[in-house]
């Protein structure tokens, strides 16, 4: 890797010695020489926004001039890492800076929103008044503020950042895991790997005092792996995603991930057809994405505030089994969808959405907190500086039961183990879904029994909640991004379970 400046426009060179193309993404100014191979997220990490108390509180006037009762700013650098390996090869090797400051202003049920690609205050102060004139409703503002600072929270921590790994040690990681699933089976005939990394610094100011200020690491690999045996084609599946440093690849992380994403494409070869029909359906420990979907986004605020969710107008009425519970917690430690401030500058919160059952919440921003007159909990998200925030999932789980895996199993007389699900379509309006299962076993006489292909999972998300009838104390939690207009990290939870009956798409016989 190089060790002078890049300018921009730059190209990255070939690494690691295979043939790889890169690219240096295009620096908003005065970012440009900012970035160093190896070293931008160590001037991230020691470097203060130009942003200061006075601008901000003159660009908040800005925005609040024409009447707006509240105003924040957001300011965002965020540095990437892409590279992603396939037949052996480094495809790609990308590594860039993103940066700029987005504007809000509010006024009873108006938002303005408008963001540059700077932080000078001549663009930043345009954009204020854009959002203001979106906003207002006549009057004058408060023109000055003053702002309090809060202790970094201590949810995300990073042990290694990486700044302190260089390019080649990450396409190590990818070599090793290359290596490893290919050294699992014969069989394996295909391994593609995608990585990224990121850095991201931002600040938030507001009207009404707050100051936040926080550096969030994230890295998502997602390790595809394909086996041919006999004539018969299986896919395996892994992903390695947490908000951590690259402390999460110390050790054997690689390996174990390889060695999985080859199990499961191993085991696929042997599958038969799916049986069809209504039948009950064992959910594997992690299979909490189903529930992301098809009830999840119905808990977020501003659905409910549209109308468009089918838990609108009901908190305290019965929505699913007694057995369960359905919880966000953009505080949990270290996992994809925490951080230690939401993007409005809110420390995250354990919010009980479902409790035994019963509707007791939804997932709240600054704007649905207003609307529907309940305290925020945490769940203004937004893609990036060019996007207003929105509620949105952070870390939304089932909570665990009381009954055991093997309890589970032995109850269930015949049926589908659902071991990793796949993708879906979800109306997130009625609930309505259809999902497909990557890894999936019959379930007969108690007993796991063969392996099955093709199978989908069809139903309902609200009456599959009041089907769920044994749950487990296995907890697992699947890593993904969420798109919902704007794509945020998030990760979705649930131990083993049993949905009593659900319809199942498959060739076989049941």
């Amino acid at each position: 890797m190089m060790d002078r400046p890049l300018h921009r426009r730059e190209f990255l060179g070939v690494l690691g010695g295979a043939a790889a193309t890169g690219a240096v993404f295009l620096l908003p100014e005065p970012l440009g020489d900012l970035f160093r191979p190896g070293k931008a997220e160590a001037a991230l990490r020691g470097m203060s926004f130009p942003v200061n108390e006075p601008m901000a509180g003159r660009i908040l006037a800005a925005a609040r001039a024409r009447g707006a009762d509240f105003a924040d700013l957001y300011c965002e650098t965020r540095v990437v890492t892409r590279i992603t390996l396939a037949d052996g090869r480094i495809e790609s090797c990308e590594q860039g800076v993103y940066a700029g400051t987005g504007v809000r202003a509010m006024d009873d049920d108006r938002t303005g929103y408008a963001f540059a690609d700077s932080f000078e205050e001549a663009p930043l102060l345009s954009a204020a008044r854009d959002a203001a004139a979106i906003a207002s409703t006549g009057g004058w503002g408060r023109s000055a503020f003053s702002f309090r600072r809060p202790s970094p929270g201590s949810i995300v921590r990073v042990r290694r950042p990486f700044d302190e790994v260089s390019v080649e040690e990450r396409i190590s990681w990818l070599r090793r895991i290359d290596a490893t699933a290919r050294a699992a089976d014969p069989s394996i005939q295909v391994v593609n790997l995608e990585y990224n990394d990121e850095m991201q610094r931002f600040l938030v100011a507001t009207t009404d005092g707050a100051w936040a200020e926080d550096l969030l690491p994230n890295m998502y690999l997602r390790i595809n792996v394909v086996a041919l045996k006999n004539g018969h084609r299986g896919l395996g599946n892994e992903r390695i995603s947490f908000r951590m440093g690259a402390e999460q690849m110390d050790g054997d992380a690689p390996e174990r991930g390889a060695r999985e994403a080859a199990r499961m494409a191993i085991a696929m070869c042997e599958a038969g057809d799916s049986p069809a029909g209504e039948m009950p359906v064992v959910l594997g420990a992690g299979g909490g994405v189903l529930f992301h979907e098809a009830v999840g986004h119905g808990l977020e605020a501003d659905a409910v505030c549209r109308g468009t969710s089918m838990f609108a107008g009901r908190i305290g009425e019965k929505v699913a089994s007694d057995r369960v519970s359905v919880i966000d917690a953009g505080s949990l430690p270290n996992l994809r969808g925490s951080y230690n401030y939401d993007d409005e500058g809110q420390p995250p919160q354990r919010s009980v959405l479902i409790e035994n059952g019963i509707l007791r919440g939804f997932m709240n921003d600054r704007t649905t907190a207003r609307r529907l007159k309940v305290p925020r909990t945490g769940n203004g998200r937004r893609q990036s500086y060019r996007f207003p925030p929105i509620p949105r999932m952070s870390n939304t789980f089932l909570a665990e039961g009381t009954d055991t895996v093997e309890e589970i199993i032995q109850s269930t007389r015949s049926g589908i183990y659902a071991r990793v699900l796949g993708g879906g379509e979800v109306d997130t309006t009625t609930g309505n879904f259809t999902f497909g299962i990557l890894e999936a076993y019959r379930i007969e006489s108690g007993k796991v029994g063969a392996p099955v292909r093709g199978a989908t999972l069809v139903g309902n998300g609200p009456e599959t909640m009041k089907r769920i009838d044994r749950v487990a104390a296995d907890q697992k939690f699947w890593n993904g991004t969420c798109g919902k207009g704007q794509w945020v990290p998030v990760t979705s939870g649930a131990p083993t379970l049993r949905i009593s009956a659900m319809t199942v798409g498959g060739s076989g016989q049941a």
